[in-house]
């Protein structure tokens, strides 16, 4: 006699993903397309897993879904691998913005909030995406922290920044 198959759910927790470069600029605020379109014409990406033909594997929802099934794995844990506009880098690389570079920062970090929200919803069930924020603006990272849950993501990260009321620059 055999035994009974045994079957296991397989969840990943330390996925990676986000949006192709230019996929970020529809979810952009008003008056940041246009500068997304001249930082992204002068971005040079350093990283060759985001320039291999394998990159799309970051944004491409059915490859995903694909290879996960392909590797026994049902749904994942979504944290954040590719540049949001305004990024030096990679966000959880990047240095703190300054001062000036706060607001264009903070756009491409809720870019790629909104980006990742949709990438989520595109698998039900299947994602739990993890949100950034930047504490500079601390009423702006509250709003932000609501809106990511009410748009279905399930954990966060908080990137460096200047603490509030520190007198840094």
């Amino acid at each position: 006699m055999t035994a009974p198959e045994e079957r296991y759910t397989v969840i990943s927790a330390d996925c990676h993903a986000g949006a192709d470069l230019l996929d970020y600029k529809p979810y952009l605020g008003p008056g940041t397309t246009t500068r997304s379109d001249a930082w992204a014409a002068t971005y040079v990406n350093p990283y060759e897993d985001l320039l291999a033909d394998t990159a799309d594997r970051n944004w491409n929802s059915d490859r995903r879904i694909a290879e996960l099934e392909r590797d026994g794995i049902v749904a994942e844990v979504v944290f954040p691998n590719t540049i949001p506009p305004f990024f030096p880098s990679a966000s959880l690389m990047a240095p703190a913005p300054s001062r000036e570079e706060f607001e264009q920062r903070w756009a491409g970090l809720r870019a790629h909030n909104r980006w990742l929200a949709d990438f989520c919803a595109a698998a039900p069930g299947r994602r739990a995406g993890v949100f950034q924020i930047l504490l500079n603006d601390v009423d702006e990272a509250v709003k932000e922290i609501r809106w990511a849950a009410g748009a279905g993501l399930k954990g966060g990260l908080l990137l460096p920044g200047t603490p509030p009321g520190s007198g840094l620059p």
